[in-house]
């Protein structure tokens, strides 16, 4: 659920926020200590956050059917159901907005193997996120793919796979082509011609890649 509020009070380190709430037996009942807080800077959606998001529209119309206006409907409809946020217009929503409703619809295609023209991590706000989506459903963050495991931490000669501790090793989903690709030009070359990284494996993507995770 998300409460819209206000900032009151900033002293250099800590925010006081008041957000007002109706609904103090939902608080009392699940015993709610913490929450989180999105800032927005009031900045409205960019013409370049909007040409991403309709083309992502489009690919989704193109592998399912519908028509673009419904697939729009539909997607901002899920997302506002599952993020609590007050309806938007693609017109002049804020660029917050604009942001996590295009990591939603990198997600919706991830999770759904819809192919796209072009690549998804060229339309990504935020490439950290993006390529812990691919590696959370084993696609290639470049081709989207199918993917394997390239560890950009290494293992080892002689060591186990199987053994060793991948908790907070880094790693990069890559498709085969890729991956030979990686070894041949070098991990440094490698990633500043296609900007993407090692990302941190946690307890989550432990287990989806059956990795020993302590």
């Amino acid at each position: 659920m998300i409460i819209p509020g206000y900032i009151s009070e900033y002293d250099n380190e800590h925010l006081t926020v008041i957000a007002p709430f109706s609904k103090p037996w939902l608080i009392e009942k699940r015993e709610i200590t913490e929450c989180e807080i999105s800032l927005t800077d009031g900045r409205r959606i960019s013409p370049d956050q909007r040409a991403k998001i309709y083309a992502t529209f489009r690919d989704i119309a193109d592998y399912t059917g519908y028509l673009p206006d419904q697939v729009k409907a539909l997607s901002k409809y899920d997302f506002i159901a599952k993020t609590g946020c007050n309806y938007f217009s693609l017109r002049d929503c804020d660029m917050t907005t604009a942001y996590e409703f295009t990591l939603y619809l990198i997600d919706f295609c991830l999770r759904n193997d819809i192919p796209i023209y072009g690549s998804l991590l060229d339309r990504a706000p935020d490439v950290a996120k993006y390529i812990y989506m691919c590696l959370l459903y084993k696609k290639c963050c470049i081709t989207g793919k199918k993917a394997e495991l390239h560890h950009v931490d290494t293992v080892g000669m002689g060591r186990n796979r199987n053994k060793i501790i991948h908790l907070g090793m880094r790693a990069i989903p890559l498709c085969r082509e890729k991956h030979i690709e990686y070894h041949n030009i070098g991990g440094e070359t490698f990633c500043k011609k296609y900007h993407v990284f090692g990302i941190k494996l946690d307890k989550k993507l432990c287990e989806v890649w059956n990795l020993k995770g302590k």
